[in-house]
């Protein structure tokens, strides 16, 4: 039953502007007769069919707002869409336990691990059948555009009554609604949860971080008093070392300048001592040849004291070089032996520093450990929440999607659309053809090459407006021989409003097959045809 409210409204059967009245009810005759069968059937054992009536009635669609868009219902009840969702794993119940284990920080990781892979369970697919929803997008984009040329009706028309009731498809569109609040209150309470989640680690990581600098402040105060106790024992001991080193290197610089100074004296005594022989073997040698062989001896014996003497300074020689590398390596070691002392010294002195140092870099490792544990415990849980999100926004993308954009529309209207009733008779066999809105083609190429080689080129004269529109539209034909109701809905209502019996209708058709036929649809013969059995059926 419809409220006195529920605005109706008409859609046009053709927006051509070729197809004016004469033109679109003498190519809807023309359909009408062309589909008509004439033959009687296999054998001739069935009567030819006989043209029972032609009527224009209006199809109801209904239009109902929700939310920002508007819904479509085939008013005969014939389309009918399953509305998926999906239900996943219970926000309320992670967040009354979140909530309960928020505090400590060890109950709160204790509870990130029990609850891991608690939203990676697979959500559940469900379905709520809507009766007579039309989601076909093809079919809503081509009404998006089609409904604009619709007009209010304020005068009676030949129109289907609704099967489908307002009231039916208010409950439906009331359950639906209910249905995305409850999603919708699920996904906030989804959010929630990944907010708290972020909330509660974060809270925990800055507590950490804080802890860490606490710690760092309080070892670093701490270097910096041992800092102040051990920098004066440190420079003390440089002082003493730098004392001990300079003394040792006098030390031994003395006595390599007292063993350098041996060993010029030594090297000069030998130079002297080798010109001395040299001197004494040519004195020899100058007596022997003139014969004072007394002289001659005595040079000689001067000259092997001499190379003993010789002998003798290249012996202290070697003996003050040996001594000089021994110093030397000597004073080498003392030194670096100082030097160990004095570095094992410092270290000794700085070890506590080093202690503390070393406890420093052990607590911030530690604190960097417990904030990556923290945050790797958080990750699957966050990001379990974030696939359960990103599900719920791809079902309120669906659900926003069901109908057409139409935020004007405050209230359910009825939207007709125009189509042509055919009924066939043969005996006690009853058979309808539904045309669809269409507008009247041009003879093109293409049909002058079919009409040239013997084929029928009526089945080209009318294109459906819609092909989505007129697929629902023919669904008519075999829904009338399954649905008694609509049957005798489809029967009593043409019956009154049979075009056939029209006069107006019938003259439209004269005239405008003669269009046809001055446009190439229609041969001489065919147009008398035509007209014969217009008057026939008249």
């Amino acid at each position: 039953m419809l409220t006195s409210t529920v605005k109706r409204y008409m859609l046009p059967f053709s927006g051509h502007r070729r197809s004016e009245p004469v033109v679109e009810a003498a190519a809807v005759f023309t359909v009408a007769e062309a589909q008509r069968n004439r033959s009687g059937g296999l054998f001739g054992r069935q009567s030819p069919e006989a043209l029972a009536f032609i009527a224009k009635l209006g199809y109801p669609l209904w239009l109902f707002p929700m939310n920002n868009s508007a819904l479509i219902f085939d008013g005969l009840g014939s389309a009918t869409h399953n509305v998926s969702y999906v239900e996943s794993t219970s926000a309320k119940t992670f967040l009354d336990c979140l909530e309960a284990n928020e505090l400590p920080r060890e109950k709160y990781l204790t509870f990130l691990s029990d609850h891991g892979s608690y939203f990676d369970h697979p959500p559940q697919t469900k379905q709520y059948p809507m009766n007579g929803l039309i989601w076909d997008t093809d079919f809503k984009e081509d009404f998006s555009v089609y409904r604009k040329e619709a007009t209010e009706l304020t005068e009676p028309a030949a129109l289907l009554i609704p099967l489908l009731e307002e009231s039916v498809v208010a409950s439906q569109i009331a359950d639906l609604e209910k249905l995305q609040t409850k999603l919708h209150t699920e996904k906030e309470k989804l959010v929630t949860c990944l907010r708290s989640i972020k909330r509660i680690t974060g809270q925990y990581i800055t507590e950490i971080d804080f802890d860490a600098a606490a710690a760092t402040e309080e070892i670093t105060a701490k270097i910096k008093a041992q800092e102040e106790l051990v920098n004066p024992q440190i420079a003390k001991l440089n002082k003493e070392y730098q004392h001990k080193i300079k003394d040792l290197t006098t030390s031994f610089d003395s006595e390599l300048e007292s063993l350098q100074k041996q060993k010029t004296k030594t090297d000069r005594s030998i130079d002297t001592t080798e010109n001395k022989i040299k001197e004494y073997e040519h004195g020899a040698k100058l007596q022997g040849k003139q014969g004072h062989k007394i002289y001659e001896t005595r040079w000689k014996a001067k000259v092997k004291t001499a190379r003993k003497e010789l002998s003798g300074l290249k012996k202290e020689l070697k003996r003050i070089e040996c001594r000089i590398k021994k110093v030397d390596k000597q004073r080498s070691n003392e030194i670096a032996n100082l030097n160990f002392e004095w570095d094992a010294g410092i270290k000794l002195r700085r070890q506590p520093l080093l202690d503390l140092e070393a406890q420093q870099k052990q607590k911030a490792a530690a604190f960097r450990t417990e904030s990556n544990r923290l945050q790797a415990m958080e990750k699957p849980v966050a990001d379990g929440l974030a696939r359960c999100i990103e599900l719920r926004q791809t079902v309120n993308y669906d659900f926003d999607n069901l109908g057409i954009g139409n935020p004007q529309l405050k209230g359910p209207s009825l939207i007709y659309v125009p189509f042509y009733a055919v009924c066939y008779e043969a005996g006690l066999a009853r058979r309808y053809l539904c045309i669809a809105p269409s507008a009247v083609n041009s003879v093109d190429f293409s049909t002058k090459l079919k009409q040239a080689f013997g084929f029928n080129k009526i089945g080209n004269l009318l294109t459906p407006r819609s092909k989505p529109i007129a697929t629902l539209i023919t669904k008519v034909e075999t829904v009338a021989n399954q649905n008694s109701s609509l049957e005798s809905q489809l029967w009593s209502l043409s019956e009154k409003n049979d075009l056939l019996k029209n006069r107006t209708f019938c003259t439209d058709v004269e005239h405008g097959l003669v269009f046809l036929k001055h446009h190439g649809w229609l041969s001489e013969r065919e147009t008398t045809d035509l007209l014969d059995t217009l008057g026939h059926s008249g």
